[in-house]
């Protein structure tokens, strides 16, 4: 079970926190993941995707800590048309992905940017600060790119060092096969 590569992605933004946030594992071709979505219009956003590293516990602590004014409340059936639309839909009629992110104009830039990456391509810190019109912003663009909570689907794992460091949230193996993998299907 893997993305389907030309998904298309609508950024929704957050005012705050969601009150509750809808979660279900999910195992992948890269790993068990944990996807958490909101109720944005009545209508399913994701929110939250990430690699489960050690144990699901762990990991819903970590999604708790990141979230602490959110109730996270398991649900295997409340996110079932998101992930056929993620792994199973049909690519010439997919739909667009509504994903609901929290943060500053200045991040959903940086995401909006990411998002704007094409599979099997990457870019440095720098280069992505350059593509929000902010060349010395290196810094404050890095950060964003950590404060993601979509893998994948926002794809800060395209992001690369100019010094060849392989750094992720989710470790730098799993980084370097997902790259590899995209470059394979492009």
């Amino acid at each position: 079970m893997w993305f389907i590569e030309q998904s298309r992605i609508r950024l929704i933004p957050l005012p705050n926190p969601p009150k509750e946030m809808y979660f279900c594992f999910l195992n992948t071709k890269f790993g068990r993941m944990i996807l958490g979505t909101v109720l944005v219009q009545k209508e399913p956003a994701i929110c939250l995707l990430y690699f489960v590293v050690k144990s699901d516990k762990e990991t819903l602590d970590e999604v708790q800590k990141r979230w602490p004014k959110s109730q996270l409340l398991r649900d295997d059936y409340a996110n079932e048309d998101l992930v056929e639309k993620l792994f199973e839909g049909e690519k010439e009629n997919l739909d667009e992905i509504p994903v609901a992110v929290l943060g500053t104009d200045f991040q959903r830039a940086v995401w909006s940017a990411l998002i704007g990456l094409k599979s099997g391509q990457s870019c440095t810190y720098s280069q992505l600060a350059e593509r929000v019109d902010n060349p010395k912003a290196i810094r404050p663009v890095a950060s964003a790119v950590a404060r993601n909570e979509v893998a994948i689907l926002i794809p800060c794992h395209r992001i690369v060092s100019q010094n060849g460091c392989s750094k992720y949230r989710w470790g730098g193996a799993r980084k370097q096969q997902i790259l590899r993998y995209e470059k394979s299907i492009k």
